[in-house]
């Protein structure tokens, strides 16, 4: 949970990452905070007022998702409304704010994108859900400790590059400095 923190006030990317894989953990213990507390919470070797907070973590998360009826699938709500923003920012920087550099970064990463949309279940997706599941998607394999192809590996790197960019400007602007050079008309 402090974890969590960290990351959402670092890199909303990551946070989102680590959020999902939160939620696919409390899925695998099939919401049971006993194997959450055995397999996961247990790992940390915390003094008892520790791991109580992050018991109690864990089951708020445990009831939000059974709340919400994502026990199977989905994701929480908090999570939805964060990838919204990041989608509606990086619309933002792509029309509104025609910001070049970021722009260019998403050239370079939609070859990526689109070799990703077309192996996905058809679901109209958007470029930054697709971004999103291919890097959890390599994410857990790297923790289940399967071999990433390098073509695999080379494809998120671009993906990786533009999202990162992305979540620096998310945190700008949740800081409200968010900025871009003006352009001038001739």
């Amino acid at each position: 949970m402090h974890i969590a923190l960290k990351y959402k006030e670092s890199n909303i990317v990551e946070y989102v990452l680590y959020m999902w894989h939160i939620e696919e953990l409390i899925r695998t213990f099939n919401f049971e905070i006993d194997e959450v507390k055995h397999n996961v919470i247990s790992k940390f070797h915390l003094n008892s007022e520790a791991e109580e907070e992050m018991l109690r973590w864990y089951r708020g998360l445990i009831n939000k998702m059974t709340e919400e009826g994502i026990r199977e699938a989905g994701h929480l709500s908090e999570l939805v409304e964060v990838m919204t923003e990041i989608q509606y920012l990086h619309h933002s920087l792509m029309t509104v704010y025609q910001e070049k550099s970021y722009q260019d970064l998403v050239a370079e990463a939609m070859k990526s994108i689109d070799a990703l949309k077309s192996k996905s279940d058809g679901r109209q997706r958007t470029d930054i859900e697709v971004a999103m599941n291919g890097l959890f998607g390599v994410l857990l394999l790297k923790l289940k400790k399967r071999q990433v192809s390098e073509e695999t590996q080379d494809a998120i790197k671009a993906i990786s590059v533009m999202m990162a960019t992305l979540a620096k400007h998310y945190n700008s602007m949740k800081q409200g400095t968010l900025s871009f050079p003006k352009v001038m008309d001739n």
